[in-house]
């Protein structure tokens, strides 16, 4: 390889590993950037222990430990993109174990493709160990997931191919073929020069596009009861194509009292209680500190108080530890109708109002908005009817 070829792919391999150092920082140290960062950085001493000229014994124990140290990395940082935990301390043993063996056959006059046979095979299980991975967990409609499945593939079938003609390029020949090192060397780092990268760039794509996933989930989310938040609410019960329905909004009854009696711990486990009521029906948000909210698309006014109806009696049957046993867990419900043309305001509106109704009829009720003649006057007639 030409001096050129060699401060060329060391300079590509050392600038992606100040890339990932970057991303790294950024993203506070996902492990597969950390991954990614160790492979590149082990690829830079592998470079330069395949430099031009004489290969001296120090270079032969290099590239036979960095080689397959660089694929294990990038395996990992794979494996870690996708949500799999780090692999055991027993496959570490093994795989340190198999390279320490073919150091040792490196001292024997074992014919060069058995001396680097181990080492190579512990790389070729890694890429595939990654090549399963993106499989079995990218989703096939994903372009990320898909080239880089598609990357893993080609860098496998090139590292296994080159596994025969490996000791060409630390300056050995092997038997069944006459092959010109220089010229191996140029061809791996051209088709190299594009797939590493590639490799590179899509795994931090993934866990990129997957940290944007869990900040907006996060966002969207309620911390305390893993309902969708007022806003996520509002995403889904307000979109044009939404439909007629009904609102069901719930309000836990004096829970300033059980905050007060017995502490915030106990609030939070009463709004936990309820909220893993709500996901029986319909889509449920908690929109406030003790208020719920629950869209129902394509149900009726009736069929909407009939499940508000199950929901108080069932949160009357809850019992909680951080509770007095005669503690007894109420709420209060309101029910509005939602017709194609009202907004998910107006609704909330209606529902607040036959809410505040339950409240001021002594709580623990559940009761439903009646239309004024003047909020009909604003219906069409159409909706009026359908509703």
């Amino acid at each position: 390889m030409t001096v050129s070829a060699i401060l060329a792919m060391t300079a590509l391999v050392g600038g992606l590993c100040v890339f990932c150092a970057i991303i790294c920082v950024a993203l506070q140290r996902p492990a597969a950037i950390v991954w990614m960062g160790a492979a590149l950085a082990i690829g830079v001493v592998e470079s330069l222990a395949l430099k031009d000229g004489t290969i001296t014994r120090v270079d032969l124990w290099l590239t036979a430990a960095t080689v397959p140290m660089s694929y294990v990395c990038v395996g990992e940082s794979v494996r870690a993109a996708y949500g799999r935990k780090r692999s055991t301390m027993l496959y570490f043993v093994v795989c340190t174990a198999t390279i320490l063996s073919s150091l040792a056959l490196l001292q024997s006059a074992t014919p060069p493709v058995l001396q680097f046979l181990p080492a190579q095979l512990v790389g070729a299980a890694a890429m595939a160990r990654a090549v399963l991975t993106v499989s079995r967990t990218g989703r096939r409609s994903d372009l990320i997931d898909m080239s880089l499945l598609g990357a893993l593939v080609l860098v496998t079938a090139i590292y296994i191919l080159r596994i025969p003609v490996f000791p060409v390029l630390v300056g050995m020949e092997v038997p069944f073929a006459a092959i010109d090192r220089q010229g191996l060397q140029d061809l791996l780092v051209i088709v190299f020069a594009v797939l590493v990268p590639a490799v590179v760039f899509l795994t931090v794509a993934r866990v990129v596009a997957t940290s944007l996933q869990l900040y907006r989930m996060r966002a969207e989310l309620d911390f305390l009861t893993n309902l969708p938040n007022r806003r996520a609410f509002e995403a889904i019960a307000d979109r044009p194509k939404r439909g007629s329905g009904a609102l069901v909004v719930c309000d836990i009854d004096k829970f300033k009292h059980i905050n007060d009696r017995y502490g915030h711990a106990a609030g939070d486990a009463v709004i936990r209680a309820v909220a893993s009521l709500l996901y029986a029906e319909g889509v449920p948000a908690r929109i406030g500190g003790e208020e719920f909210a629950i869209w129902l698309p394509l149900t009726d006014v009736e069929d909407a108080r009939l499940h508000a109806e199950r929901l108080r009696r069932e949160l009357m049957t809850l019992r909680l530890v951080e509770l007095a046993d005669d503690q007894q867990i109420t709420a209060s419900f309101g029910v509005a109708a939602c017709t194609r043309r009202m907004s998910l305001g107006e609704a909330m509106r209606a529902a607040d109002q036959a809410l505040y109704l339950a409240k001021n009829s002594g709580r623990n009720r559940v009761c439903v908005h009646v239309e004024t003649t003047e909020e009909r006057r604003h219906i069409p007639y159409r909706e009026r009817v359908a509703a």
